[in-house]
């Protein structure tokens, strides 16, 4: 069994596409011409990221640099750049998708944490006595309790009021009390 027998992948051993099973990507695979060192070589350049060169991974990882241009030629007839774009794609596709995830998990504990606080609240609300408070208290809870909101619905990057237009508009109602 030689080298090339070896490395194969269920990719490239046939040409009929795997049943029930999601194709390999490029650059997950080697190409049907493409030795197991060719391969090799590309992943190393793929790895490096959106600044990767030949050369750069040469040194990187220490390979003489008489290698350069075996690797040029491999990355020409192999298609590496293309390879390696179509990689950065799917990396930054799947990025987009964790992060989205994240700040969604993120609005929901924000959310939980919101529907305690109100909980707390209105317990708290429920045992003071109107009298008690004056009209800066009220105006203090309601300007605290609409910023909150606003925070955690978003509605605050929508429509910014502007500052201090919450404390203009209900101060005059507060005004003789």
């Amino acid at each position: 069994m030689s080298d090339k027998d070896a490395v194969m992948t269920s990719a490239n051993v046939n040409s009929e596409p795997n049943k029930g099973c999601e194709a390999l990507k490029s650059w997950e695979a080697r190409l049907p011409d493409e030795s197991p060192k060719a391969f090799k070589a590309f992943c190393l350049y793929r790895a490096m990221g959106y600044k990767r060169s030949i050369k750069a991974c040469l040194e990187l990882n220490g390979i003489e640099p008489n290698k350069y241009g075996s690797w040029a030629r491999y990355a020409r007839l192999f298609r590496w750049n293309e390879r390696a774009a179509e990689y950065d794609a799917y990396i930054a596709k799947e990025t987009e998708r964790e992060i989205l995830a994240e700040r969604v998990e993120r609005r929901k504990r924000q959310m939980e944490m919101l529907n305690g606080f109100d909980e707390l609240v209105q317990k708290r609300i429920k045992t003071l006595k109107p009298e008690d408070l004056n009209a800066d208290g009220a105006m203090d809870l309601l300007e605290r309790s609409a910023k909150l909101d606003s925070f955690i619905t978003g509605a605050d990057k929508e429509n910014k009021p502007v500052q201090g237009e919450l404390a203009i508009t209900f101060a005059d109602s507060f005004k003789d009390l």
